[in-house]
């Protein structure tokens, strides 16, 4: 009994001076998004770009506010409005190689959207750069169309 009192009171220090406030916007990836992240990460491997890639949840919050800004016009369909999020990005760590693709497209399916994004001018090149870090973006208009965002950047270990 004494064992299990002593372990409770250990676990319950550890979780009140170890967590951290994070000031941060929480950030919520869509089954899509992931879905999508998916899809490019096996056409990298595929494509023999098989060093890490991953889905971060930070640069998938950019994304999504890339998306919502073109599904309600604010900005149009290409990659011009995308300093500030590069700079918010950059302000949270050392990212440099930045590249992205921006789609408005009614497909709803992960396969369809990579297809599409290969499809655009430079799709394919751009989904092979040298980069480690993912970011993919959803947001849908009143019309049904889809408006997808993808940032690619790399960062050092």
């Amino acid at each position: 009994m004494k064992i299990s009192r002593l372990i409770l009171l250990l676990s319950l220090a550890m979780t009140l001076f170890s967590c951290k406030k994070d000031d941060g916007p929480y950030v919520q990836v869509k089954i899509i998004e992931n879905l999508i992240y998916q899809y490019i990460r096996d056409y990298r491997i595929d494509n023999g770009e098989d060093g890490p890639f991953v889905h971060q949840y930070f640069v998938v919050g950019e994304a999504q506010i890339y998306s919502y800004k073109m599904a309600n016009g604010v900005v149009e369909v290409n990659t011009d409005g995308l300093d500030v999020h590069w700079d918010a990005l950059n302000e949270k760590y050392a990212f440099y190689n930045h590249h992205a693709l921006v789609l408005k497209t009614s497909s709803t399916t992960a396969e369809e959207i990579l297809a599409e994004l290969l499809l655009l001018p430079d799709g394919e090149a751009t989904l092979l750069e040298d980069v480690t870090q993912c970011g993919v973006g959803v947001e849908s208009d009143t019309e049904g169309n889809n408006y997808i965002t993808v940032l690619l950047m790399k960062a050092d270990s």
